[in-house]
């Protein structure tokens, strides 16, 4: 097992406006090729942290930028690089005073250097319609591993609450709270995390849970750098974003783009909601409220994300009311096997679930129940 002493980590929660801008195609905009990079607050991650990132990193090169330091560097990609060679360099750099910047993120760019490990080739995320500017999936983390071998590894994560963690103990995962924890991780939130070595070791060859705390580790006082205060800091990065010219929408063409992918998107799941006469597939009218035209709010959840590979078609999609949809992201479910669903004779079904070990039952109407029969 090829093992890496873990010396700090540095992630990004990404935002729609992240993920569309990296993956949107050529010609999107007609006012330029728009941002091609990924920021890092400064107020999360500061420069004097940034430097301690890299000390001690192999190859590195320094030089200046107008606005502050640029790093670059070999980059290696966990489940890639699995023989510890890589050809890939990264260059970092603060585009602002604002934020640190990863460059030439942008996959369709003749300047593409999109990090390996998020290229879509190597079963990162990709969006479903990339002219649509909200296909971010809920909770995507991609993250920079410095070792104390002198190396920068890359990789991701789903934080969505019901992905696994990339951790391989879930009981002791102290030590990386402020990367894992849902309740401090939203879009656009970052921090950086060091260790002393030996406390957290890296499987390079194990994209799922590359993390392996030592069964003695036990959260240090100064782990966490800065995101313990993940209120303050996300709220500022939204406000800075709003402001930001890289996130406006500039062209009509995009706007009318977004407004095509949700029409098509729209009518498979009104077509549900109408078959469950707007009640929730778990709790029926329970929980449910009416809006104001008097029908019942409800939501579509897939089970298979669509940033797992998952689509939109009837098959992947339940209609649940909001509270029992936050379940499904947040709360303990248990495994939802579909192969042991209950046909009954009325050609409706139902499956056994728990939630954090409560028994609840998914219903299907007869209808989208036969698309589950053999």
């Amino acid at each position: 097992m090829p093992m890496k002493s873990v010396r700090n980590i540095i992630f990004r929660n990404l935002t729609d406006a992240d993920f569309f801008n990296i993956n949107k195609p050529t010609g999107t905009e007609s006012s330029g090729g728009g941002q091609a990079y990924i920021d890092f607050p400064s107020r999360s991650i500061g420069i004097s942290d940034w430097h301690n990132f890299f000390d001690s990193t192999s190859n590195l090169k320094k030089t200046k930028a107008t606005q502050g330091p640029c790093w670059i560097f070999p980059i290696y990609s966990i489940g890639v690089n699995i023989d510890g060679q890589t050809n890939q360099e990264l260059k970092i750099y603060q585009r602002r005073d604002a934020s640190v910047s990863i460059t030439s993120q942008k996959i369709y760019s003749k300047q593409s250097n999109r990090v390996d490990a998020w290229n879509p080739d190597n079963n990162f995320p990709k969006p479903f319609d990339n002219t649509d500017r909200n296909q971010c999936p809920e909770g995507l983390i991609v993250y920079l591993v410095s070792t104390f071998e002198g190396q920068v590894w890359a990789g991701w994560y789903l934080n969505d609450g019901s992905s696994p963690l990339p951790v391989d103990n879930k009981k002791d995962y102290e030590l990386m709270s402020g990367m894992l924890s849902n309740t401090v991780t939203k879009e656009g939130h970052s921090g950086m995390i060091s260790f002393q070595q030996g406390e957290l070791n890296l499987d390079i060859s194990n994209i799922e849970t590359p993390f392996l705390l030592q069964a003695s580790a036990s959260a240090p006082e100064k782990s966490i750098i800065k995101n313990d205060k993940s209120a303050s800091v996300v709220d500022e990065e939204y406000i800075e974003q709003l402001f930001d010219d890289d996130t406006h929408i500039t062209t009509p063409e995009v706007i009318e783009a977004t407004v095509k992918v949700r029409k098509r998107n729209t009518k498979i799941v009104k077509l549900l909601k109408d078959l469950y006469e707007h009640k929730c597939q778990v709790t029926g009218d329970e929980f449910t409220f009416k809006k104001k035209d008097g029908v019942g709010y409800t939501e579509a959840h897939h089970l298979i994300p669509l940033g797992d590979g998952g689509f939109d078609k009837p098959e992947n999609l339940v209609i649940l009311n909001p509270l029992v949809h936050k379940w499904f992201h947040y709360a303990d479910i248990g495994n939802i096997d579909l192969s042991k669903m209950k046909h009954l004779e009325d050609g409706s079904a139902t499956l056994d679930i728990t939630v954090n070990d409560k028994n609840y039952k998914i219903h299907w109407h007869a209808k989208h129940a036969s698309l589950f029969k053999e």
